[in-house]
């Protein structure tokens, strides 16, 4: 195998489990959500508590080998695709680290204050239900199926 397709399987592995990862805690976080228990969400967010902080790794890591990639293929690093795919990347990147990761940061709490017995509070709610949480949703459902057809169809090139 040369340089170009191992630094292309590398992109595409980690981008997907990076992808599986994020993407997997919160349609389970959603799941639980649906299930109206606090029970069940609490053990769903221990479990997003553990795998959250390696998804930006991950995400950084996969972009990292996609650059390896597009500089090991020769490619011109401005082509129009590419500068969409950086553009989304930074998108996505910016929706984790400042919307996704601080709706986990809250969460949390408001879930361990909350009694079992009882359903979940308006406030878990509101973090599910707001209209900011829907289009943010959304939005995090859309990019990757943007950024795969940027990858394929290239786009302007």
């Amino acid at each position: 195998m040369d340089l170009l397709h191992l630094w292309l399987f590398l992109h595409i592995a980690v981008i997907f489990t990076a992808i599986t990862v994020g993407y997997g805690v919160t349609l389970l976080l959603r799941v639980a959500y649906m299930s109206g228990q606090v029970g069940i969400m609490r053990g769903v967010g221990y479990a997003a508590g553990k795998v959250g902080p390696a998804v930006p790794v991950l995400f950084i890591v996969g972009g990292i080998f996609g650059l390896l990639t597009a500089l090991s293929s020769g490619v011109d690093l401005l082509a129009p695709w590419l500068l969409i795919a950086y553009v989304l990347f930074v998108v996505a990147m910016l929706i984790g680290l400042f919307e996704n990761a601080a709706t986990g940061r809250k969460l949390g709490p408001l879930l361990m204050a909350a009694d079992v017995a009882q359903p979940i509070p308006p406030a878990v709610r509101e973090l599910f239900d707001s209209p900011r949480a829907r289009y943010l949703l959304y939005l995090d459902i859309l990019i990757p199926f943007v950024i795969v057809f940027d990858m394929v169809v290239k786009p302007f090139s």
